[in-house]
């Protein structure tokens, strides 16, 4: 992919993850640690079909990654580095207790 191409991806990523505070905060979830989408749920306070949803937006963006796909219930789920950079350079103004 060009650079061009990966500006304008990191961007979009960037964008989406800015405008939703969810994805920022299931994001900063899995910084702490891997875990299932009931272990986010509770954590966060938030129902797991909203957790669930999220994090299949966040993987199809690359950002989280499952590495139990095989199971039906119980996935765990990680951070990717892509996720990873894109919290370190997020702006102050949008983290969560200012992590």
């Amino acid at each position: 992919m060009e650079l061009n191409g990966k500006i304008t991806e990191y961007a979009n990523d960037l964008s989406y993850v800015i405008a939703s505070p969810l994805s920022i905060k299931v994001l900063m979830t899995l910084e702490l640690n891997y875990m299932t989408p009931t272990d986010i749920s509770k954590i966060l306070k938030i129902s797991l079909s909203n957790v669930s949803t999220k994090l299949s937006e966040l993987k199809r963006r690359g950002l989280v990654s499952c590495i139990t796909p095989e199971r039906r219930k119980g996935r765990i789920y990680i951070l990717t580095k892509k996720g990873k950079n894109l919290l370190d350079i997020l702006p102050n103004g949008y983290k969560v207790n200012g992590k």
